[in-house]
């Protein structure tokens, strides 16, 4: 095989990585070449070359997810949450709706690094977890500081947590001199349809608002994300226990600031 051609079938799987929804078991050719990635070394480094060249890694490849890639700060193939969500003071809301939702699916570290693990998370469970979490957290700032400021280590986390539980869950209303909000149901749904529709996430039914499984590209992304402070912020907010992991690095995220009350709140993604 010529030098030109194994350059073509690697850039070829890469290709069918970056498709969305596209699987193994849709394309025969897919599968060939992920059989051939785990038996031919030189073909296996020629696709990890090609995703360099987009400014991706390759954090896995699957049987049944197929290669999976990560993004780097410099690729132009990395989905923005400012693409995704057009109104702005929803950015922050969505994106804690997205780590609330992998705190459910994973909650266990050894979840992450089980091949055969998959998780059911629904709709009404992440917005009960989240209200749980703000209202907890709301009445221990309201007993601990007369300021009613947060923490010092978690700088934005009152007006997070209040702007999330002004937000109705079911119906909208709108602000005083504003249109009607989005619900946090919407957000919720908004974030599971994205991971559906980016191959993270599969919809298994209507029960609660919609419950959505695991995949083993999820679980594969959030295991490299465990290792990076994107994680870490999870925790700072008191969502859940983080996992922890030495998987190795590779996926880089990019970071944009919306306000909430008047308080600035990073926003991240990958």
């Amino acid at each position: 095989m010529t030098d030109g051609q194994l350059i073509a079938d690697a850039t070829r799987m890469v290709s069918f990585a970056m498709g969305r929804g596209k699987a193994p078991a849709q394309s025969s050719e897919y599968v060939r070449m992920v059989r051939r990635y785990d038996t031919d070394p030189e073909f296996a480094s020629a696709v990890h070359a090609a995703a360099r060249g987009f400014d991706c890694t390759v954090l896995d490849v699957d049987r049944r997810s197929g290669l999976i890639l990560g993004t780097t700060l410099e690729t132009e193939f990395a989905v923005s949450v400012t693409k995704l969500v057009r109104e702005r003071t929803d950015r922050p809301l969505y994106l804690l709706a997205h780590l609330t939702i992998a705190a459910l699916a994973f909650p266990s570290p050894d979840n992450l690094d089980d091949d055969v693990f998959v998780n059911r998370v629904s709709v009404m469970e992440v917005d009960q977890q989240v209200r749980t979490y703000a209202t907890a957290i709301s009445r221990r700032l309201e007993g601990t500081a007369t300021d009613q400021h947060a923490p010092a280590d978690q700088p934005g986390l009152e007006p997070l947590w209040r702007s999330y539980l002004r937000r109705n869950a079911t119906g909208k209303l709108p602000e005083a001199d504003g249109p009607p909000q989005a619900t946090t149901f919407k957000l919720i749904s908004r974030a599971f349809t994205h991971l559906v529709d980016y191959g993270f996430m599969r919809k298994v039914s209507d029960e609660g608002k919609g419950t959505y499984a695991t995949t083993v590209k999820y679980r594969i992304h959030i295991r490299e994300l465990a290792s990076t402070r994107l994680l870490d912020d999870l925790a700072r907010l008191g969502v859940a226990a983080l996992p922890s992991t030495t998987a190795s690095q590779g996926t880089s995220g990019t970071t944009t600031t919306d306000v909430i009350d008047g308080t600035e709140v990073e926003d991240r993604h990958v």
